[in-house]
């Protein structure tokens, strides 16, 4: 479905369902007023923070049952607006699909890449500002070389990219979470999922 996130907007880290969601896709349909790139953060298999830039016609697929993926930066832009088309496959038939070994012939997911460092700067997102010894792990891992091994971690990185509250605490509403849709997961900050 199609799903437009406002000003202000994130999305918590979370994996998707399951009995639904193998494999999903994102189609960024429109964006307006963008201040600069909402990146969709994903975590691959050895936990390392991919943040992935997109443009309007762009499309990501990514595991979403089994890697977490979150929108934690705010969307900034007065009137800022982002419009998503989402899909979530899973195979027919089979919803145990998640319990079961990969076929023979799957790729193994790509955990040593080397030694990563960082050739841009920090604020230079999905851009390749980190090259790593193995090229196959793509331009969009995080400056920032962020991995999270732990709830805790996961919490550091929301506090650490989210708004600056102290200075929105006359501002209700710039503390707010906006989004519309049919997404569970999109979140209020300081309140449990819609």
């Amino acid at each position: 479905g199609l799903r437009q996130y406002e000003e202000n907007a994130r999305l918590l880290t979370h994996v998707d369902r399951e009995n639904t969601h193998a494999a999903s896709l994102i189609v960024n349909v429109a964006q307006e007023n963008v201040e600069e790139p909402w990146p969709v953060e994903i975590f691959d298999h050895a936990d390392r923070l991919h943040e992935v830039t997109m443009e309007p016609g762009d499309i990501i697929y990514y595991e979403s049952a089994k890697c977490l993926h979150s929108r934690n930066k705010p969307l900034k832009g007065a009137s800022a607006y982002y419009v998503n088309l989402f899909t979530h496959y899973r195979p027919v038939g089979d919803p145990q699909w998640f319990d079961k070994p990969n076929l023979e012939g799957t790729p193994e997911p790509l955990m040593d890449v080397g030694e990563c460092r960082l050739e841009g700067t920090v604020d230079q997102v999905g851009v390749g500002a980190v090259k790593c010894d193995n090229s196959a792990i793509g331009p969009y891992l995080s400056p920032t070389l962020f991995k999270a091994t732990s709830g805790d971690d996961l919490f550091d990185w929301w506090k650490r990219v989210g708004p600056d509250i102290a200075q929105d605490a006359d501002n209700s509403e710039a503390n707010v979470s906006k989004c519309s849709g049919d997404d569970e997961s999109c979140t209020f900050e300081g309140t449990d999922e819609l």
